[in-house]
C-alpha cells in the first residue's frame, strides 16, 4: 500500500478478502446514487484483490472523494467480518472476484477478522499520516495472523 512517500506491505490473502468485501459494499449503493468514478474504482479493488504479491496499491492516485469512499468501504468490510466471525478459506476459494479469478489463497481453515480489521486500520492510518514510521531498513507488514509486524533488517 502506498500513499505519498509512506508505504507498508499487506498480506495478500487479507488484502484480497478485505478488498472483495469493500467492492461488494460499493456495489450495494443504488446506481442512481453512485459517483461517476465508482464503477472504475470497484474494478480497481477487484483487480487489486486478485493480484497478490509484488503489486502496489497507490492510494494517492485516487481522487480525494474516491479515497474517502475506499476508506469507508474498508471500515465497513472489516465490521462485517467481525460480525460474521471472519470467513472460511473454502468460501474464499469459491469467489469469482473478476473474470473467473479468485483471491490468492494459501493454507486451510479460517480467516479470523482481527487481521482484516488491523489491515483496514493500517490503510486508514497510512492515508491519515498516522502510521508509525518503521525503523530504518525495515517495513510494516499488515494483515498477518499476528497483526501488524515488522519485516526486513538483520532479524529476518
Amino acid at each position: 500500500m502506498l500513499f505519498g512517500e509512506a508505504m507498508f506491505w499487506a498480506d495478500e490473502v487479507a488484502l484480497g478478502v478485505l478488498f472483495v468485501e469493500a467492492a461488494r459494499i460499493a456495489e450495494e449503493v443504488p446506481p442512481e446514487q453512485r459517483m461517476p468514478w465508482s464503477e472504475g474504482l470497484v474494478r480497481t479493488l477487484r483487480v487489486d484483490a486478485i493480484m497478490g504479491h509484488n503489486h502496489a496499491v497507490p492510494l494517492d492516485e485516487f481522487c480525494v472523494e474516491a479515497r474517502q469512499a475506499v476508506l469507508s468501504w474498508l471500515a465497513e468490510a472489516a465490521s462485517r467480518y467481525v460480525a460474521r466471525g471472519g470467513v472460511s478459506r473454502a468460501a474464499v476459494e469459491q469467489w469469482d472476484v473478476l473474470d473467473g479469478y479468485t483471491v490468492p489463497i494459501r493454507g486451510t481453515g479460517h480467516l479470523d477478522p482481527g487481521p482484516l480489521v488491523e489491515l483496514a486500520q493500517a490503510v486508514a492510518d497510512l492515508v491519515a499520516g498516522t502510521l508509525p514510521a518503521a525503523p530504518e531498513g525495515r517495513y510494516w507488514y499488515s494483515g498477518t495472523p499476528a497483526g501488524r509486524v515488522l519485516q526486513g533488517g538483520p532479524r529476518d
